[in-house]
């Protein structure tokens, strides 16, 4: 049993075991399983009405991610949220593209791929998956993650456009290929 202190630094401040900045896929799913462990997780999402939706066809890594947090494929297609895709088009290093349907054998030992692929609705399955979240209590922040504060190289809270401050043991940018930390540390970033 994790037990949380919620502690107020200062006027405005939030106090989690961890922060999550981004409520994409990434960012719910890392919220989600913290929060099913037992941490007391905050996710700073931005406005919903702004966010736009990314990614709407899903590879072949997604159905096990979406089953670890109890979206199967088959349920996923009967909440009419998704559809199956039967091939993919691959978008080669030279920039030409090729269709391609995976064969068989990437089903079979030692692969194991599952060779369908899904088509989402992806404002539908993250409305899907935020509310999975929130049954897990994960509180949401509206808000956007905009400054970090820290001492030495550790992170130790991350302020929002609202002023917000978040303070937690615990930080996951799950905000994209710009994320906030990697341009705050100036980090390399490769999509």
């Amino acid at each position: 049993m994790v037990i949380c202190l919620y502690v107020r630094m200062q006027e405005g401040t939030n106090r989690a075991d961890v922060t999550v900045i981004g409520s994409g896929l990434a960012g719910m799913a890392a919220s989600f399983h913290l929060a099913r462990a037992g941490y007391h997780v905050t996710c700073i999402e931005p406005d919903m009405g702004s966010k736009q939706p990314v990614g709407e066809s899903l590879d072949w890594s997604a159905p096990a991610l979406l089953q670890e947090l109890g979206l199967s494929m088959d349920g996923s297609i009967r909440d009419q949220i998704a559809t199956y895709k039967r091939h993919v088009t691959v978008k080669l290093t030279d920039g030409t593209t090729r269709h391609y349907e995976p064969g068989e054998w990437l089903a079979r030992s030692p692969y194991n791929v599952e060779l369908r692929t899904l088509h989402v609705d992806r404002l539908q399955l993250d409305q899907s998956i935020r509310e999975m979240a929130l049954k897990q209590g994960v509180e949401m922040a509206i808000d956007r993650a905009i400054d970090v504060e820290k001492e030495g190289r550790r992170v130790t809270a991350v302020k929002t456009r609202s002023g917000r401050r978040f303070s937690s043991d615990w930080f996951i940018d799950a905000s994209g290929n710009t994320g906030l930390l990697s341009r705050f540390f100036q980090l390399p970033v490769y999509q």
